[in-house]
């Protein structure tokens, strides 16, 4: 059992594959696992792992603001890494991506670090067309936004530094977090020394040399009514507003005509452009 790290694992309807690889990682280390299914799967814990049903309240921000609470009050570990149910991670992954957090704070003013994330279908790392990866010491590399899954974060610094929007339900947690860190002088990123293997969205439509991730359509209802939610806030990069509203605007025209489900998209896409514009907050 380990003291010094914790997990927070958040689940919706999860499969037995699933559940046997979350109880794998429960067997061996502290932390919270947060039921946003509708219906609880259990009344118990799982494990070392505290169990909650939440219901999907406030959705995946919600949940995981829950478990960081619950890892403050209780004080159990140092460190929290994030885990999304459908992850391939090994025994040792989250001792790990600890360790490489330490050992690169002796270096950095870090916040959050994140794994180099796979494909867990074809085994190619996932490549932003945004970002220019500098390689620093210690195999860290800065970024400005990364995303929670198989991230680790020191948890005093959900005391002062950064706050887990519930308002934003799912799209952009992450990257929120990472962007309050750096207001507050910190840096974050990845390194290429950890890697853990996932799928980032359900599909992928190919457009010329580019892949474009595709997600179930409710979701484009939070991507555009967030990233409008974000737009006001000053912290928030300037490249990130400008590169994912260029993203968003061409969205908005080409996917509908392209997709099999893209009338569904449109709909969602416009229900959160209006939402965004202030109309609704939900």
């Amino acid at each position: 059992m380990n003291n010094l790290v914790a997990l927070v694992i958040v689940i919706y309807q999860p499969s037995q594959e699933e559940l046997s690889q979350i109880r794998i990682l429960a067997a061996e280390y502290k932390g919270v696992i947060v039921d946003n299914s509708t219906e609880p799967i259990t009344d118990k814990d799982i494990g070392l792992l505290h169990y909650i049903h939440n219901g999907n309240k406030n959705g995946i921000a919600g949940a995981q603001a829950l478990a960081v609470n619950f890892l403050l009050e209780k004080n159990i570990a140092d460190y929290v890494v994030f885990i999304d149910q459908d992850s391939n991670v090994a025994l040792d992954y989250p001792n790990s991506i600890c360790h490489e957090y330490k050992l690169i704070s002796m270096k950095f003013p870090l916040a959050v670090l994140g794994p180099t994330v796979i494909h867990k279908d074809d085994g190619v790392e996932y490549r932003s067309v945004i970002h220019k990866d500098k390689h620093l010491n210690y195999g860290f590399i800065p970024r400005r936004d990364v995303i929670s899954s198989g991230s680790c974060i020191r948890l005093s610094l959900f005391n002062s530094t950064i706050k887990i929007d519930k308002s934003l339900f799912i799209d952009y947690v992450d990257f929120d977090l990472c962007w309050q860190a750096e207001n507050q002088g910190l840096i974050c990123g990845i390194t290429n020394t950890v890697k853990i293997k996932h799928k980032v969205g359900q599909r992928e439509l190919s457009l010329g040399k580019y892949k474009v991730i595709l997600s179930n359509p409710n979701r484009y209802f939070f991507q555009y009514r967030n990233y409008l939610w974000l737009l006001k806030r000053r912290y928030v990069p300037l490249q990130w507003k400008a590169a994912t509203g260029i993203k968003l605007l061409l969205r908005l025209f080409y996917l509908p005509i392209t997709v099999k489900d893209g009338k569904s998209c449109f709909k969602y896409m416009v229900k959160g452009i209006y939402a965004g514009l202030g109309h609704q907050r939900k």
